[in-house]
């Protein structure tokens, strides 16, 4: 039996590791951290046959990018996939209940448990899975002993004590006096009563509500009852209802029974953690993977000796039972004679193990040891001479000066030295670009102008090469995308030729000059020589806001493709701050590959995270909010914290989203954490003031319209298959900027961007689309263009194109009239000065051209498996 093991991402600036393990009849994910679906786009993998995932901590690093997969897996026909993780998984599942609905997909959750045994997770006809938790211990020292030698085996033994246990429960969320319900009542009985209130349940009461939502919102689903396991079999499928919606846009539940207490906050999970609240640890699980045991090939010759002839008893044989045939015993007589199949079947080899160990922090390194240790869960995969596996790869996934530590070092000895390891550390590993596809494009756009179309920030040298770190077995080596190893047969790693040919950019990059083809020259030459003609009669420093800037981060629909991430727009007011106008999955990375991390860049990633000071989120479907806890998380990393606020502006449903994430992983929504966030309502600004508003909004906006120079800022109820507000930005130096979000036309929004400087607006459809369009709640791009008219805007710029579209939409913009808007279309990446909105007008041209020149690679085979948008 044929089966592998493979890197679908690597740790880089936008992607986390990501392991696949192939057989003919199915896939297993380990890990699925951001941007792991257009990991597959990019590679050319395929998802399909993906039978189980199964992730090594829960937060937004291991797990930030299972909502888009999942999604993804069934609106392309995907029916069955079972998750294991850790303590918390559940919770994790059941918090996305506000965006991810698909009722074809049967999705069976398991928590592995934290007490660590020699039982197995998960077992199926090709792979057996083992785990065991990793916590993070603190170590005990003692002043004056030395270090001792990096092959000593008793470095190992080091001893440990445990970090006290952090219970954090919070107050009940609410007002009112709820009572503590009946601990002997059942989920059910609870749910019937009046004043069911799932933030006072615990414990297995709260994972048993945790349960029913998973089971409402995948409802083909049955919740195993018991911590880890395949789930119980025979399970009834909801119908394969693939193509009939898309990953922008989720079923609509209104129809749909919904059970009470859905739209509460979930019960606040237990958590046992190490450290202070602004610093917690959290547990992470190591995984062991062990392969079949393959038989070995038939004998013939053998056969034949023994007088087994050809026929079904050789059948039989291979199928390990014994066979009697009739024989002459040399002297006249038949005897029978029994055939086993060592007689006849050469030695099969021993199962295959792959090692997935998760160690992010020093803290862990004890806990990981413990599990290898004699009596350990894990202690087997230390016998090198073992006569019921062989250790063929170890992943090691490690933190900051984790590879470095002498027991880690020592832990990596320890195994045969036919063991392949693969180590993914930021540290020790380069920074190439991931989506080469996109960055290509951008190459050739940056020869047209390179201000507007930037080069990605990427590096191909490590800070310390795993070369260079002394004491690390010789079969070590860099875990990085597209690297592949046989288990059966057994054999070196290689590299897959098909990611190599799909890289244009790197090679490209270091041609001097870039070898363009004449049309796309030409139409660059004329497009040029179109900015200089009006240059000399317009005037730039006329225009309100001409240095504000606008990063288009995201630009696509639904899902990523090929050239464009799902939504994501930064707004720079120069001497203030960013904006940031919503955030999908991958916002994060666009944000690092467009900024970078170098500490000797001015305008660096994390210096633009402290001088972010709103994000606004238009709603609740996940292309324009799943990157949102990973932007969070990252802005609580900023060290020294950040000065000032960061104002979320966002409708409850985002609001319930994050509170129950932040069960999980500190957000910066609670009081007193460090690099604070305060929460505006949009439903309570928007621009008809409906209602009273609380001092405490008013209070929050001033100080957010302060922070930015701003004169005002409102939003605008607009029309979407779930509530979605637009934005109204205006500055006191004259200027305004409106956003859409999704939405039909609408005159709300006309009226109130009424002579806006520049109008964002989605164009997700071509206009041959316009009765599909208006089913799925969005618009085309001649209608975007009639509303930039309709307002009177300066510039209108499209953005939020089909994912049928990766390069350019299927409209042909109309040829400018005086007093029109200046159109241009948005890509990922683009760095578009207000002033500069007429100049990206007159590149459209010269882009649709060299889109066209780009070489046909089938890229959009996968996209066009669903029904996107």
């Amino acid at each position: 039996m044929l089966w592998s093991t493979s890197v679908l991402s690597t740790l880089s600036s936008d992607t986390e590791p990501s392991i696949v393990v192939t057989f003919d009849s199915a896939k297993y994910l380990f890990n699925v951290g951001e941007n792991t679906t257009r990991s597959y786009l990019q590679s050319r993998q395929t998802w399909r046959k993906t039978r189980a995932l199964f992730v090594t901590s829960v937060g937004t690093q291991r797990t930030s990018g299972l909502p888009g997969l999942l999604m993804t897996f069934a609106d392309a026909g995907r029916s069955k996939v079972h998750i294991a993780g850790p303590s918390g998984l559940l919770h994790l599942i059941a918090s996305m209940r506000r965006y991810t609905y698909r009722e074809n997909l049967d999705v069976t959750p398991s928590e592995i448990p934290l007490a660590p045994d020699d039982q197995h997770v998960y077992k199926d006809e090709n792979i057996t899975v083992y785990a065991f938790p990793v916590f993070p211990l603190h170590e005990t020292s003692e002043d004056n002993t030395p270090e001792p030698d990096q092959h000593d085996p008793s470095i190992l033994k080091r001893k440990r004590r445990a970090s006290p246990e952090i219970r954090d429960r919070p107050t009940k969320r609410g007002t009112g006096a709820t009572a503590v319900p009946d601990p002997s009542l059942s989920i059910q009985e609870l749910m019937a009563r009046s004043d069911f209130d799932p933030t006072t349940l615990s414990e297995e009461t709260a994972q048993a509500w945790r349960r029913h939502v998973v089971k409402f919102m995948f409802p083909a689903t049955q919740v195993p009852q018991e911590n880890g396991g395949q789930g119980p079999k025979g399970k009834q499928k909801g119908p394969n209802r693939a193509g009939q919606t898309s990953a922008d846009e989720p079923p609509n539940t209104a129809h749909v029974c919904q059970p009470p207490g859905l739209r509460r906050p979930l019960p606040f999970p237990e958590r046992s953690l190490v450290g202070s609240p602004e610093t917690w640890l959290r547990p992470t699980v190591a995984y062991a993977i062990q392969g079949p045991r393959v038989r070995g090939k038939f004998d013939a010759q053998k056969a034949e000796a023994l007088g087994l002839k050809h026929g079904p008893l050789r059948a039989v044989l291979t199928r390990g039972q014994s066979v009697t045939i009739k024989i002459d015993d040399g002297h006249g007589n038949v005897v029978d004679r029994e055939i086993k199949p060592a007689d006849c079947i050469a030695e099969g080899s021993l199962p295959g193990v792959v090692l997935i160990l998760d160690t992010p922090t020093l803290a862990h390194i004890s806990g990981l040891l413990s599990g290898f240790a004699d009596g350990g869960p894990f202690a087997k995969y230390w016998q090198v001479d073992s006569k019921d596996h062989v250790v063929r790869v170890v992943y090691h996934l490690c933190g900051d000066d984790v590879l470095e530590d002498e027991r880690y070092k020592v832990f990596m000895n320890r195994f045969g030295p036919d063991v392949h390891h693969l180590v993914s550390s930021r540290k020790h590993l380069p920074d190439p670009v991931t989506f080469t596809s996109a960055a290509y494009s951008q190459l050739r756009l940056n020869q047209l102008d390179p201000a507007i179309f930037p080069l990605p920030k990427f590096t191909l040298n490590a800070v310390k090469p795993l070369r260079d770190v002394i004491g690390l077995p010789v079969t070590t080596g860099p875990m990085h995308a597209g690297l592949s190893i046989s288990l059966h047969p057994p054999r070196f790693p290689t590299e897959n030729e098909n990611i190599e040919q799909l890289d244009l950019f790197h090679p490209a990059v270091r041609s001097t000059p870039l070898q363009l083809p004449d049309s796309t020259l030409a139409s660059f030459a004329k497009a040029r020589a179109s900015v200089q003609s009006f240059a000399e009669g317009y005037d730039p420093e006329a225009i309100p806001g001409k240095d504000v800037s606008v990063c288009t981060l995201g630009t696509g629909s639904a899902i990523p493709s090929k050239f464009r991430n799902v939504s994501g727009t930064l707004i720079h007011i120069p001497n203030h701050g960013y904006i940031l106008l919503d955030a999908g999955e991958g916002t994060w990375g666009q944000l690092v590959r467009k900024y970078g991390t170098e500490p000797s860049l001015p305008s660096n990633v994390w210096q633009v995270l402290r001088e972010l000071r709103c994000i606004f989120i238009s709603h609740i479907h996940g292309d324009h909010h799943i990157g949102l806890s990973k932007m969070l998380t990252m802005r609580q990393c900023l060290d020294p914290p950040a000065n000032e606020p960061l104002y979320l502006v966002a409708n409850h449903t985002v609001f319930q989203y994050l509170r129950d994430y932040e069960g999980l992983e500190i957000l910066g929504l609670r009081a007193g954490c460090k690099s604070a966030v305060v929460t505006i309502s949009s439903e309570l600004i928007h621009w008809l003031r409906n209602g009273p508003q609380s001092d405490g909004i008013s209070r929050s906006m001033a100080a957010l319209c302060t922070s930015l120079g701003l004169q005002s800022m409102h939003t605008v109820d607009v029309e979407h298959r779930t509530m979605c507000h637009g934005l109204i930005i205006k500055h006191r130096d004259k200027w305004s900027i409106v956003y859409s979000g999704d939405t039909v036309p609408v005159n709300r929004l006309v009226q109130a961007g009424k002579n806006t400087t520049l109008l964002i607006h989605e164009a997700t459809m071509a206009d041959e689309e316009v009765e599909k369009a208006r089913a799925k709640m969005h618009s085309t791009v001649g209608q975007a263009v009639d509303i930039g008219k309709q307002m009177n805007a300066y510039s209108t710029l499209l953005t939020h194109f089909s994912a049928r579209y990766p390069a350019m939409p299927q409209s042909m913009l109309t040829k400018h009239k005086d007093g029109d808007p200046f159109v241009a279309l948005a890509f990922d990446h683009a760095n578009i000065r207000i002033g500069d909105m007429r100049k990206m007008h007159a590149y459209t041209a010269a882009i649709e051209q060299n889109f066209a020149d780009l070489e046909d690679d089938d890229a959009t085979a996968q996209v066009a498996e669903v029904d996107i948008t």
